[in-house]
């Protein structure tokens, strides 16, 4: 049943920056989805086996991304969330992980323009793949925690302000090339602390910190995507706008 209306509702999401659902197999074990491909991964392995093109140039052997083209995959991942909660949907589970990169146009591997379309999926297919980005709590479902808001890790509670929390957390991602898990330095539980030191607010909570390519404005986003209060956060119609108009030229 939770296949079957995860399928439904994928075939009603038709948007460009949303993964398209092609079909859906039910007549025997194991039952599968079947969705457009889209042939340069997901993008997290994508990000994760390129360095960033600073001043210095280009580096040989390496694939590249520059600051510009993280900004435009981002603003898609935006416009993609846009549309979502524009349909009251919450993805809840909102990362590199889950989003998919389509095909290569750049030179040498390299990426400048950040032309390459970007999907939202998830769904359930990335858990496997990614089991260490989840947790167990008992009792419960595996949870990504480090990308949840902490509503959502204390109370259980899911909206799309805790998509724009998730949103940050992504975007830190971006701007870090998936070198590192959000809080590496923290232990599972300790994350979960963390969450509990939102919850009282004495100042005492822990942000990730400012990537070393990311501009202090953009930072300030982030920062933003993570207040305390839900209904402080921003829009993501307010985040696709500041990421195509502001963003770019802050480098």
């Amino acid at each position: 049943n939770d296949f079957l209306k995860e399928g439904k509702i994928l075939s009603r999401l038709k948007d460009p920056n949303i993964i398209r659902l092609l079909g859906v197999c039910v007549s025997s074990d194991p039952l599968c989805m079947v969705t457009e491909y889209m042939e340069s991964g997901d993008l997290n392995q994508y990000l994760s086996h390129r360095v960033l093109l600073d001043k210095t140039g280009p580096t040989h052997n390496t694939p590249t991304i520059s600051y510009p083209a993280l900004i435009a995959m981002a603003s898609q991942i935006a416009s993609g969330m846009k549309f979502l909660s524009s349909l009251n949907f919450v993805h809840r589970d909102l990362a590199t992980r889950n989003c998919l990169v389509g095909g290569e146009k750049g030179e040498s591997g390299g990426d400048r323009g950040g032309e390459r379309p970007i999907k939202i999926a998830d769904f359930g297919m990335s858990r496997n793949l990614y089991a260490g980005d989840y947790y167990r709590i008992q009792g419960r479902a595996v949870l990504p925690i480090r990308w949840m808001a902490w509503e959502c890790i204390l109370m259980g509670k899911f909206t799309t302000a805790s998509d724009v929390w998730a949103f940050g957390v992504t975007l830190w991602e971006m701007l870090s090339v998936c070198q590192e898990q959000p809080y590496s330095n923290l232990t599972d539980e300790q994350v979960i602390d963390n969450a509990g030191e939102f919850f009282r607010d004495h100042g005492r909570q822990v942000y990730l910190s400012r990537p070393g390519v990311c501009p202090q404005g953009l930072y300030d986003l982030m920062l933003s995507c993570w207040n305390r209060d839900c209904k402080l956060r921003p829009s993501f119609a307010h985040i696709h706008s500041f990421l195509t108009e502001d963003a770019m030229n802050m480098v």
